[in-house]
């Protein structure tokens, strides 16, 4: 089963007076990408937070907000390192544009984790609880992401596995059209032979040598049988792997490298070249797709 980058799952839990919510949201990266904002209470549960985000996503941008009271019979907590840096930025954008306005300390205190409920004293006991019960929470959440990052994931597995059936299609056609090249440069080369050399006898040897030389030229049989063994290890991939995304990548290039010679091929002869270019800038259509597709794959 394959999952998708994306993504947003919320998961929230008291427990002995506190109050956790943990919110994740997942969107496309080449690699793991984990950003992290929690109050300052809980800052040294930090690690444990990150192992966790890493047992269940491998690929992607995470970003995981946690919200956190503490029991109510305590005064306002305020985050105050977070409060200078909010006021200072908004005095060098005001001396730089020129404003005379003073900042909205109610709009501030909305911030995310500038002010908690509390007086920010935590026993080691309670303190461990709150540690059990931030895993308990994120846990929850990490699963729930996972759920819709695989529902998603069905989405795209679906799609991908029409466009390989539709390549698989092209790359057969390629191949009959190949089959009958050494004929076509026979009729062509006989032709020619016989307008210079008018009623001389053709040496039939001779024009079987010249033949087989120019349709070496022009044999597409590596690069189909190549080609095929990239589908088949795509279709498998994503049969038995739930981390395709990389791997993936890799394999579509390789499969675009493949269609880019055929289109360098089989040009010389008409008959068929036109229609073999044609088929290959189709299969390049089709791999470009499936890597649009990949760059949401985990």
């Amino acid at each position: 089963m394959i999952r998708s980058m994306t993504g947003y799952s919320k998961a929230q839990a008291e427990e002995g007076g506190y109050s956790l919510s943990v919110s994740i949201r997942g969107t496309n990266h080449r690699f793991l990408d984990v950003q992290v904002r929690f109050p300052s209470a809980l800052e040294s549960m930090d690690p444990m937070l990150r192992r966790l985000i890493k047992d269940h996503v491998k690929r992607g941008h995470v970003e995981v907000a946690v919200s956190f009271e503490q029991p109510d019979n305590a005064g306002l907590l305020l985050d105050r390192k977070l409060v200078a840096g909010y006021v200072a930025a908004y005095r060098t954008l005001r001396e730089e544009f020129g404003s005379a306005s003073e900042p909205d300390l109610v709009a501030l205190l909305r911030i995310p984790g500038l002010a908690m409920v509390g007086n920010g004293e935590i026993s080691p006991e309670d303190l461990e609880r709150v540690r059990q019960l931030l895993e308990r929470v994120t846990t929850e959440a990490l699963e729930s992401l996972n759920e819709m990052r695989a529902r998603e994931g069905e989405d795209l597995g679906r799609d991908l596995k029409t466009r390989l059936a539709r390549l698989e299609s092209l790359t057969e056609s390629v191949a009959s059209l190949a089959e009958r090249l050494p004929k076509f440069y026979q009729s062509r080369l006989e032709g020619r032979l016989r307008e210079l050399m008018g009623s001389t006898e053709l040496d039939g040897v001779r024009l079987a040598e010249e033949v087989a030389y120019l349709a070496s030229r022009s044999d597409t049989t590596e690069e189909l049988t190549r080609f095929r063994s990239h589908v088949a290890q795509v279709k498998q991939l994503l049969a038995e792997s739930p981390e395709v995304g990389k791997k993936l990548d890799f394999l579509l290039q390789e499969m675009n490298r493949e269609a880019n010679t055929l289109l360098s091929k089989t040009t010389d002869l008409p008959e068929v070249g036109l229609e073999v270019a044609r088929l290959a800038i189709e299969m390049k259509s089709e791999i470009e797709k499936l890597r649009e597709q990949a760059q949401n794959i985990e």
